[in-house]
This record gives C-alpha cells, structure tokens and sequence, in this order.
C-alpha cells in the first residue's frame, strides 16, 4: 500500500485572503464553494495536491519545517520572483550566486517561507 498527499496545508488567520495569494501563484482558482470568511478554503489544482487553508488563532512564530519549493514552467527563476513579489510575496532570504545556480526564499502574506529554484532552461542551457 502507498499514500498520496491529499492536502498541503496552510496556516492563516484569513484563509481566503490567502487562498488568493496561492491562486495567483499557481494559477489556478479557489474553489468556487469557498467564501470570503470561511474557516477552510481549498485550491484543487489538477493533477496535484489540494492547498488547504484553514483558520487559526495564532500567529506564526518560527520557520516552517516543511515548505513548498516553486519552479516556474515559462519564466526566468528571476522574473518569477518578480512576479510573485508583485503579487505580495515578500524576499525573506536571497541564496542565488553570481553564476546564476541557487534559490530565494520567499514569504506568502500570511509569513510562511516557501522557495522558488531556477526553471529548466536556466539549469540545462
């Protein structure tokens, strides 16, 4: 027998202001039951893991121990960056090298960390 991931899951006081923020970034949409003030609002990208964001009372405190690591299909991992600072994320940790290798790790409005790595193009020129 073998498990598959259902969910990953957020943490948010706003579930759906968040839910928003992820929706850009994966393109895809919340889910058309969810509403603004519900206390769980679900992203069903297909072919992938659900993004669940459920309410909680506290705030975070201390860096995520598991997180999500993003990699753009069509941009530049510098111009994804750019674009997701757009859409709110802010830069928490920057670890690309001048010869164009490493990742930056972000923040989702909510302060949880997550990484976006170069595409495919820019590892395999």
């Amino acid at each position: 027998m073998t498990a598959f991931i259902r969910n990953v899951s957020f943490d948010a006081a706003d579930p759906y202001v968040l839910a928003v923020f992820w929706s850009e970034v994966v393109g895809h949409p919340v889910h058309p039951d969810c509403a603004p003030g519900d206390h769980e609002v679900v992203i069903e990208p297909p072919g992938g893991p659900r993004l669940y964001f459920q309410a909680v009372l506290e705030s975070k405190s201390v860096k995520n121990r598991v997180h999500v690591c993003l990699q753009s299909a069509d941009l530049s991992r510098d111009a994804e960056i750019d674009r997701l600072l757009a859409a709110g994320a802010t830069l928490f940790a920057d670890h690309r090298t001048p010869d164009g290798a490493g990742w930056a790790v972000l923040q989702d409005p909510a302060g949880n960390e997550f990484c976006v790595t170069r595409a495919d193009a820019e590892r395999h020129p």
